[in-house]
């Protein structure tokens, strides 16, 4: 198997899953279908850090629009991977992100807990680390990692890429008037739920979203199977542009809900300077 992946962040297929998305997720479709998407009991994407050596626009992690060094402790991954084996949960898919995960000042330790919980407790795991495979510092990083674990690479330049506009929020559209945000994105489904530097979220994003706005609302444990985290959905999936469709774009498109935003969290920063 080869163990490095490439990955395209825009494809036809993912644009007609969009188009799809947001169609099923208004309020008179799943009012008859049920929910389209629901959190994911099996797979899980860890941010490991927010520290990132490109500066992406529309960057989903808001990495370039409200950049952070905060990173995910140690002390996390192992209270995660303890409470994993107390509840019984085998997870089939880990994934590690950033930011770049590899600049976590931790990342081979995090890494070795990680393929030790796979060796003897889950030897089925498929163990991802996402990577932007941009730079020196990263590709030596990614040399080192055992070829036991999937590299998920992008192979990024400093160049503009084609994205989905993270930064036009729902509650500022029209079009999303009658949309029900607890049907969540599929997302939810295909990547699973977020363990962040700030705790549980029904998916990563989310966890990115409450960073900035300061919100303070994650799961500081580990969800139970029966937690549907419907209150995170209601809460995050307002704000974030991954909910429905748009068109993919090199330029930084943002709404008036984001723009106030990222000024309140730069002048939070500018407090503690």
């Amino acid at each position: 198997m080869n163990r490095i992946k490439i990955h395209r962040n825009i494809t036809f297929k993912r644009l007609i899953l969009d188009l799809y998305q947001e169609i099923r997720c208004q309020k008179l479709f799943v009012r008859w279908l049920g929910r389209p998407f629901r959190r994911s009991r099996r797979f899980i994407e860890i941010d490991l850090t927010y520290r990132c050596n490109l500066k992406c626009r529309n960057c989903n992690r808001s990495c370039t629009q409200a950049p952070s060094n905060v990173e995910i402790p140690t002390h996390a991954i192992e209270s995660f991977i303890r409470k994993s084996l107390a509840m019984g949960i085998k997870w089939e898919r880990i994934r590690l992100l950033g930011g770049e995960p590899t600049l976590h000042s931790c990342f081979f330790d995090v890494l070795e807990r990680l393929l030790a919980y796979k060796c003897y407790h889950n030897a089925d795991l498929r163990l991802v680390v996402c990577t932007n495979g941009c730079g020196r510092q990263v590709n030596r990083m990614l040399r080192r990692i055992p070829k036991t674990v999937v590299i998920k690479n992008t192979f990024k330049t400093t160049g503009r890429r084609l994205f989905r506009p993270f930064n036009l929020a729902p509650v500022d559209r029209r079009r999303y008037t009658l949309a029900d945000l607890t049907a969540g994105c599929r997302i939810l489904n295909d990547c699973g739920i977020g363990l962040t530097p700030l705790g549980y979220y029904p998916c990563a994003i989310a966890g990115s979203i409450d960073r900035v706005f300061g919100l303070n609302c994650p799961r500081h444990h580990l969800p139970t199977p029966d937690d549907e985290m419907l209150d995170q959905l209601t809460l995050f999936c307002r704000y974030c542009g991954h909910f429905g469709f748009a068109w993919p774009t090199r330029q930084a498109r943002i709404s008036p809900t984001w723009e106030r935003v990222y000024r309140k969290f730069e002048r939070r920063c500018l407090q503690f300077l």
